[in-house]
């Protein structure tokens, strides 16, 4: 199980694995997965499961948390099947799959126990950030960041790989390469969306 924040590279990861194992990715999010029918949901399930070879495929299943809510704090009898469904899929598939959330509290003990290995991406540490940000700003991830540059970056504690990405896809829309001042700008401003965005 793949755990903590949007944009630290979960899904990344999961793509790095299925390449090194030379297998195809299958990757569902819940929204592929979830129906407003009673039963169809579970039904989605078991044919997502049924699809996939265990042998040629990884199996990734975002937003995993939709899924697999503590059955002891649910209110309707769906809630309960469909964890169920997928705690019985899991167990019989013998392939490998990958869970990811951005949500770890309220997720079921049972289910979490069913996972080998959980690991937890965070936000990145102070020498990623400079690397990242020579790379995606100064083209070079071995150039010298400056100093005024350098003591911004190592406030903002919370970006990841994700706030990086997307200032570089505002750089493309734009047709125009950002300033490295500019750049750092647009990083400011996602980490404040995320501050904005978080629960009180």
């Amino acid at each position: 199980m793949l755990l903590w924040p949007p944009g630290t590279g979960k899904t990344a990861f999961a793509e790095v694995l299925a390449d090194a194992l030379d297998r195809e990715l299958v990757a569902r999010q819940a929204s592929d997965l979830i129906s407003p029918y009673v039963g169809e949901t579970e039904q989605n399930l078991a044919r997502l499961f049924a699809s996939v070879d265990p042998k040629r495929s990884v199996l990734l299943i975002d937003e995993v948390d939709s899924f697999l809510a503590d059955r002891r704090q649910a209110q309707r009898q769906w809630e309960r099947t469909q964890v169920n469904e997928l705690l019985q899929q899991m167990e019989r598939y013998p392939g490998i799959l990958i869970a990811a959330t951005n949500l770890m509290s309220g997720l079921d003990g049972a289910a979490l126990r069913r996972f080998d290995f959980k690991l937890e991406f965070r936000a990145l540490k102070p020498e990623q950030r400079l690397s990242l940000f020579a790379r995606e700003a100064l083209g070079d991830a071995e150039a010298p960041v400056p100093e005024n540059l350098a003591r911004h970056l190592e406030a903002l504690n919370s970006l990841t790989p994700g706030d990086f990405a997307n200032v570089a896809r505002q750089q493309r829309l734009l047709g125009e390469a950002l300033a490295p001042e500019a750049f750092l700008r647009r990083l400011l401003a996602e980490c404040r969306l995320k501050t904005a965005s978080s629960p009180a």
